[in-house]
């Protein structure tokens, strides 16, 4: 459900936007709580509870690191220029 995120960007408007993080936002805080009481379900002592723990997030944090390495390789990143808006500039007044 998170992958909804997507539709945010087709959105016709900020509302429609919204509804769709909104959906995103909901599901990964209610995958959050089942994923980090997995290391409690599997951990053999309560001893490991906290090594599993930390193995898993450092798994989940890989990702992110990947991810910014893949950014160094796309490269710069930058808003598309903007549309003339000429049309809704206001119209200057010769002088008298």
């Amino acid at each position: 459900m998170s992958s909804v995120i997507t539709f945010s960007a087709f959105a016709p408007n900020a509302y429609v936007a919204l509804v769709f993080f909104a959906i995103a936002y909901a599901s990964l805080a209610f995958t959050a709580a089942a994923i980090w009481s997995l290391p409690g379900d599997v951990a053999p002592t309560p001893g490991h509870v906290a090594s599993i723990g930390g193995i898993q997030n450092f798994a989940s944090n890989l990702a992110g690191i990947v991810t910014t390495t893949y950014l160094f390789i796309v490269g710069n990143i930058e808003p598309l220029p903007a549309r003339d808006q000429g049309s809704l500039a206001p119209r200057a007044t010769p002088a008298e």
